[in-house]
């Protein structure tokens, strides 16, 4: 049993094309193709996905658009698809030689030649675990170091310190403004705001 019309390869739906071998008008193509054993209503569908897999060309003439199909056309056309397949397949079997070539070189070294590699690889993920086990109780360890408090304690009477000589600063910069510029507390107040200082600042 025949294939229905519209389903058959573009060879054969191009075959009202070839027989006539010049341009049909869209009137023109839907008589031929309902001649050819179309659905006259399937016609302009067929063409359409015909024109999009670039087996019909078309142009517009005056009010009308004209489409046709060559038969040298279509073969040139294969055969530029054929070379374009070809050399794409030409480029990634380069890409993929080129692949084996940096994986081979990659593994060059690491051969396992007296088979203790396994052995060796499990043995470096023990260490490397036990490392990281004797860097987390050190971590612990220095919590209750006396030198380590030490240095946290001093650290922090530094900061405080430099607090303390800034907030005086702060105040400086107050006073200043307040009884030589003339400037209104509450407006030094909400320029400290603005910059992120609390309200009330003080040193405790």
């Amino acid at each position: 049993m025949d294939a229905p019309a519209h389903t058959r390869p573009p060879f054969c739906r191009l075959k009202v094309y070839h027989t006539r071998k010049e341009p049909f008008s869209s009137k023109e193509l839907v008589t031929a193709g309902k001649l050819a054993g179309l659905n006259d209503k399937l016609v302009p569908d067929i063409n359409a996905m015909l024109m999009d897999d670039g087996y019909v060309q078309t142009d517009k003439i005056g009010s009308g658009n004209y489409f046709w199909s060559f038969p040298g056309a279509q073969g040139a056309a294969a055969r530029k698809t054929v070379e374009e397949a070809q050399a794409a397949l030409g480029a990634a079997k380069g890409r993929l030689a080129a692949a084996k070539e940096a994986d081979a070189a990659s593994r060059a070294g690491r051969e396992d030649a007296d088979g203790t590699r396994a052995t060796k690889l499990a043995e470096l993920d023990g260490l490397v675990a036990k490392r990281r086990g004797l860097e987390e109780r050190l971590e612990a360890m220095k919590a209750n170091d006396p030198e380590e408090l030490a240095r946290i304690a001093a650290a922090a009477e530094a900061m405080k310190q430099h607090a303390i000589r800034w907030t005086e600063n702060l105040f400086a910069i107050k006073s200043y403004l307040v009884q030589k510029k003339g400037v209104h507390s509450s407006q030094v107040d909400e320029l400290f705001k603005s910059v992120g200082l609390p309200k009330n600042i003080d040193i405790e």
